[in-house]
């Protein structure tokens, strides 16, 4: 079975984790077909945005695969985790914004991956939290790092510390969530924000991703040096021209990415 359905709809990729028997857990092929797909969206113009979903009802993804991690050497456990490692940062690094459309249980490493990305909708009956921290283990995806920057130190240790799991509605409340719809409606509101992703210039929306990532934890006069580097590029591109023409011209803006 195919662990990864891809599909271009319209100008977003989707992506669908497709182990539901196994509530869409991480395994080393899925991990490695996921990052292909990452980086190879990054190279076609007319793909605006990635949508990453989870096939079933049950789970968008419910952490590392454990029974392929249950027969792996100390070094293969390693590169395991460094191969869903890789697959985080490529989302992060990604000049596409990449919407996580969560459905059910988000878990461990599938937790690591949602917080990766760059928007989060999930439904009110999903499912947070960190099972590493009952096995002995550790969240080896980034998790302990991007939490505490989206939620604050001190939710961060609580949820680690007491590995609790929390719904969606907790999820909505902390900040980790920027949408909580209906089951029937978590595709809609991710290709909702895809309609606004189209409406801007991919060039001035990659460059504001990085702006944003690079600067959330840096001290303020260098966070406003990376914001400056970034936009001075813009200013003689073929979009940015575009965009003020079209602006006089009372019409929406036609972009290229050049």
């Amino acid at each position: 079975m195919t662990v990864l359905l891809s599909a271009i709809d319209g100008s977003s990729l989707v992506l669908e984790m497709n182990r539901p028997e196994s509530m869409n857990a991480m395994s080393s092929d899925l991990a490695k077909s996921l990052l292909s797909a990452v980086l190879a969206a990054g190279e076609n113009k007319k793909i605006r945005a990635i949508i990453i979903t989870g096939a079933g009802d049950r789970a968008f993804c419910a952490g590392t695969d454990l029974k392929e991690r249950r027969h792996l050497s100390a070094d293969q456990k390693w590169e395991q985790s460094r191969s869903l490692f890789h697959l985080n940062e490529a989302i992060r690094n990604s000049s596409l914004p990449v919407i996580a459309a969560i459905n059910g249980w988000c878990l461990g490493g599938g937790f690591e991956l949602a917080l990766y990305c760059d928007l989060r909708i999930a439904t009110p009956e999903s499912k947070f939290g960190w099972p590493e921290m009952t096995l002995g283990a550790y969240p080896g995806g980034g998790g302990a790092v991007m939490l505490p920057r989206i939620i604050g130190q001190a939710k961060a240790k609580e949820l680690f510390f007491t590995a609790r799991r929390i719904d969606g509605i907790e999820a909505l409340d902390l900040g980790i969530l920027n949408a909580l719809v209906p089951k029937e409606k978590l595709m809609d509101k991710a290709k909702e924000f895809v309609s606004g992703i189209e409406t801007t210039s991919p060039l001035g929306l990659a460059a504001i991703k990085k702006s944003i990532n690079d600067g959330a934890d840096t001290p303020f006069d260098e966070a406003v040096k990376v914001d400056q580097m970034m936009r001075r590029p813009l200013e003689s591109t073929e979009d940015y021209s575009e965009g003020l023409l079209a602006h006089f011209e009372k019409r929406r803006a036609i972009f290229k990415g050049k």
